[in-house]
């Protein structure tokens, strides 16, 4: 099987794995987390999600120009495209850093009259996290982006599914034993 069919296949896998463990594994986590937990760590999470952009669809210019290069043989112009966007997810990294910390820093003033002391505390932790692991989502997604330039699909694939996999199997025994959104935080940053 080629990389463009087997990615094919899994691209599928990946689809059908997305709605399964979404239709499986949220009643469970809002069961466990409870809504108030459920609540704070949406709440987090999709303000970090709007940090996200700061991506700017480079992903897709390192694939088109990698790619152009790879046909022209042009094994220098490769390397420096590919340390230029290294360079510049860095920079987009540290200035997610920045404004995770402008979000952390003021926490209490956004949300001050709607969550309690423990909630805030909790928020502030989650939020560091997460900015943690934007930062370094930044500057290493330059490598998905090479791998998908050079059409290795299949790899990239089974990568995701195993991420997904394993990192919701996690998730569900720490929710089983007692912890909370801050453990689930802490495991995305690590998968």
């Amino acid at each position: 099987m080629n990389q463009l069919k087997g990615g094919i296949v899994l691209n599928y896998i990946i689809i059908v794995l997305n709605i399964l463990l979404g239709l499986l594994y949220t009643p469970y986590m809002l069961r466990m987390l409870g809504q108030n937990e459920y609540g704070l760590y949406s709440l987090v999470a999709s303000i970090i999600a709007y940090l996200t952009l700061l991506d700017f669809g480079f992903g897709s210019a390192i694939v088109r120009y990698t790619a152009k290069f790879i046909n022209e043989n042009k094994q220098k112009e490769q390397w420096e495209l590919n340390g230029m966007f290294l360079s510049v997810y860095s920079i987009i990294g540290v200035l997610a850093i920045g404004l995770g910390l402008l979000l952390y820093y003021n926490i209490d003033w956004l949300f001050e009259s709607k969550m309690t002391e423990d909630d805030l505390n909790q928020a502030r932790v989650m939020i560091i996290l997460l900015i943690l692991n934007l930062a370094l989502t930044f500057p290493l997604s330059i490598f998905g982006s090479i791998i998908t330039a050079y059409q290795d699909f299949i790899f990239q694939r089974v990568l995701n599914i195993i991420r997904l996999l394993l990192s919701t199997g996690v998730i569900v025994v720490l929710l089983y034993f007692g912890y909370k959104a801050v453990a689930m935080v802490v495991v995305q940053t690590l998968f």
